[in-house]
């Protein structure tokens, strides 16, 4: 390990790790004493409780936000071509089922005139 950086993973999982995979077992209203014992039982980590309380409100707040960074997708209109959508297509295979294409290609050829 290069001098000046510390070495403050246990079994390769930082603490912030620990406490994600904790809050994600315990709930994310489990108490800091149980997320405690979890972390000290399960992962051989360490951490003081008033650790794990700003842990704890770090990662609701990151949660929070990025639910509020999220906009919803706009919905989407597929363009065939020219400016026509598919549910133009869809429509107009409607009346060709209805009338037949000879006469659609007729009744085009009126209205384009």
């Amino acid at each position: 390990m290069p001098r000046g950086i510390p070495n403050n993973k246990a079994n390769g999982m930082s603490k912030m790790d620990g406490m994600r995979r904790a809050l994600a077992e315990l709930g994310s209203d489990a108490q800091n004493q149980d997320i405690q014992k979890f972390l000290k039982s399960q992962l051989s980590l360490d951490m003081d409780v008033k650790m794990i309380s700003g842990y704890k409100t770090y990662l609701k707040k990151a949660r929070k936000s990025a639910a509020i960074r999220k906009p919803a997708a706009p919905a989407v209109t597929p363009v065939v071509a020219n400016g026509i959508t598919l549910a133009d297509v869809r429509a107009v295979k409607e009346v060709v089922n209805k009338i037949g294409a000879d006469k659609v290609r007729s009744l085009a050829a009126v209205l384009g005139e």
